[in-house]
């Protein structure tokens, strides 16, 4: 037989393998799964914001298994940390044991202070969705500060009230009686008198105190132009409610404790005035935040605050992180949270979304205020 005739035969069997390979799909590789385990405060002092955060893990990591982040799944293991540092040591002990990829929490920063050391010895990568007090990003290159910093927002509040038709001229500063507002409260000060106001008195509340009114008493008497609170939620609500039942109708400015719905639900109309700094609003029309309060509201049948709105962003951030590397390993994670910083940011609901030098986070800041029950955008003028 000559080759002549062979070629058409070959060309035709040739054409018949190719068709075949082309009918058989061609297997996809599994996706890459990030299994993170969150400590975040259910019970205890910190619950309203732990329960926040845990919804909007929640709802990142459905999205992101649906297909939001292609190739990446996350799988979540949640602990309720209690709000102690015992609580937060055993969901550590947990995490360590499972070899988790990423920590998420502890809800408060004075937890954090206390077990994060162990994850670092570990080198296990945590993120401090919560964390806003000084001192947590020095404990390791393996400890990561989502959060925006008490020392970053606060300033940015207090000059936007400095600068507002309130112009105040001097404030009293009220100390809630734990660690948080122990560190909070001298940063409030200091901003305030950067920014020309007079901080007439520092209040520090006694711990243990139920009757806030003596307190309130004293603040109405000194008769500021704006009083400054750093508190959780157990005394910021009784303390606005004293200072309204006392007669203070002037603004109120809040710490990061403050900045939550639970505030507004607790308070009642005493929270009316109260000017807050925040990384996320849900007066912010942006397509991105309308789509995310619908389903939030579907899922929770209740409106997100800005711990579950941070929470979900900071779950995109990890599951990106992951993407980048190409691994889910701790040491990959740790390298590829790290490489987020400068022009390389991640576009979260928050906005564009980068870690600092010493991987704080860094996104936009919105000052918002309680009106009619609900936080609306500030208007300085």
């Amino acid at each position: 037989m000559h080759a002549s005739r062979q070629l058409p035969r070959l060309s035709a069997v040739l054409i018949a393998l190719i068709a075949a390979a082309i009918a058989i799909p061609t297997a996809s590789a599994a996706p890459l799964t990030v299994n993170v385990g969150a400590a975040l405060s259910l019970t205890g002092d910190a619950g309203a914001y732990g329960i926040s955060s845990r919804r909007g893990i929640d709802m990142a990591a459905k999205e992101i298994n649906g297909g939001a982040i292609s190739g990446i799944k996350v799988n979540v293991k949640t602990i309720d940390d209690l709000s102690t540092t015992a609580g937060a040591a055993a969901a550590y002990g947990v995490f360590f044991r499972d070899g988790v990829s990423t920590i998420v929490g502890p809800t408060l920063s004075s937890v954090a202070l206390s077990v994060d050391p162990f994850a670092q010895a570990a080198r296990i990568p945590v993120l401090g969705i919560s964390n806003t007090q000084p001192g947590i990003t020095e404990i390791g290159n393996f400890i990561f500060r989502p959060a925006l910093t008490e020392d970053y927002v606060l300033p940015q509040v207090v000059k936007a009230v400095a600068t507002s038709s309130l112009l105040p001229k001097t404030a009293v500063v009220i100390q809630g009686s734990d660690a948080f507002a122990a560190s909070s409260g001298p940063q409030l000060a200091t901003a305030l008198t950067a920014n020309a106001i007079t901080v007439k008195k520092t209040v520090i509340v006694p711990v243990g105190t139920t009757d806030y009114a003596a307190i309130a008493a004293d603040v109405k008497a000194n008769d500021p132009d704006i009083v400054a609170i750093s508190a959780l939620a157990p005394e910021g609500v009784p303390l606005l409610q004293a200072l309204r039942n006392a007669g203070y109708k002037k603004a109120i400015i809040g710490s990061n404790g403050l900045n939550s719905s639970a505030i507004i639900k607790g308070a009642g109309a005493a929270a009316n005035g109260l000017i807050v700094g925040t990384p996320w609003a849900a007066w912010n029309k942006t397509p991105a935040n309308k789509t995310f309060i619908k389903s939030f509201r579907k899922a929770y049948k209740s409106t997100p605050d800005a711990f579950a709105a941070a929470a979900y962003a900071y779950t995109y951030v990890v599951a990106q992180a992951a993407k980048n590397g190409k691994s889910v390993t701790q040491d990959a994670m740790a390298t590829q949270l790290a490489a987020i910083t400068g022009t390389k940011t991640v576009s979260t609901l928050l906005g564009n979304f980068a870690f600092d030098a010493n991987r704080n986070g860094i996104s936009p800041v919105l000052v918002q205020q309680v009106q009619g029950g609900k936080f609306v955008a500030f208007k300085q003028n």
